[in-house]
């Protein structure tokens, strides 16, 4: 099969998302690569078969970004073979590679092949530390490996795709999902609540409207920098991660409970 150009599909507030699916991209060999970028311009589009997609999301709850997946909508194949990626916080992806794929799938794509890649933590900080630089240099060398071997198996003429939910589960820390789910069936019986938004220090905040270009939903307006719009926001923390002044934090309690229960580093899986 004769791939003419990579169409690198992502949502990626923190760039994790964007990164694994580059290296893919990267690794193919292909020289045009073309961006479609689902986290601040979505446009339409629609593939043909002589391109290959690479779709990659992050992981919200266990479920591929909603704002991914409404964005989606605007993109189309046409028998398009495609690579969907769910990338997640080194906790569990949960049903979210497979919804990619089963969304992929009405879109029009053929998926041949998937992949779960961690990635930092949306909640991660130096206290709560959640797979800190990941996609790291080892993540992106397994992307580009991942890119070169879908681009044999298409070279090949082998168009068969996969099965998203056969792929292998992640190891988890004995014991940490019963801890997990637990506290937070302890959390709704206390009704403990986790922030709508993240918090500003407005002592720290300069106003320099950093937060506005990052936020892909508008939750921020220029010159209300120290104020998050909470029906808009959906807690991506592009914000918190991009502050140069260090302004803004997301108190959630899931960072602690993440952070202390799922710490070993997770292996990226891929079937193909």
């Amino acid at each position: 099969m004769n791939i003419l150009d990579i169409a690198v599909i992502t949502f990626s507030p923190t760039g994790a998302s964007r990164k694994v699916a580059l290296n893919i991209a990267q690794g193919t060999g292909v020289a045009q690569i073309r961006n479609i970028d689902l986290t601040h311009a979505p446009s339409e589009a629609r593939l043909g078969d002589n391109s290959l997609a690479i779709i990659s999301v992050p992981v919200y709850g266990g479920k591929p970004a909603p704002m991914a997946v409404q964005r989606m909508q605007q993109i189309s194949g046409n028998g398009t073979p495609a690579v969907v990626v769910a990338v997640y916080g080194n906790r569990h992806y949960e049903s979210a590679l497979e919804q990619l794929s089963d969304l992929a799938r009405a879109k029009g794509f053929k998926v041949i092949a998937a992949a779960t890649f961690v990635g930092e933590h949306s909640y991660s900080t130096p206290a709560t530390p959640i797979a800190v630089g990941r996609p790291d240099s080892d993540d992106c060398a397994q992307a580009q490996r991942l890119g070169a071997a879908v681009i044999q198996k298409l070279s090949s003429g082998n168009v068969t795709e996969v099965d998203a939910a056969a792929i292998e589960q992640p190891a988890q820390p004995e014991g940490a999902m019963e801890v997990f789910h637990a506290t937070i069936a302890q959390w709704k019986s206390q009704g403990v609540k986790s922030p709508r938004t993240p918090v500003t220090d407005a002592s720290l905040c300069v106003h320099c409207g950093s937060c506005v270009a990052l936020c892909p939903n508008q939750a921020i307006e220029r010159g209300n920098e120290c104020n998050t719009d909470a029906d808009r926001c959906i807690k991506c923390c592009a914000c918190v991660k991009g502050c140069p002044q260090k302004a803004r934090t997301m108190p959630s309690p899931f960072a602690p409970l993440i952070s202390k229960n799922f710490a070993p580093r997770k292996d990226n899986k891929v079937i193909l």
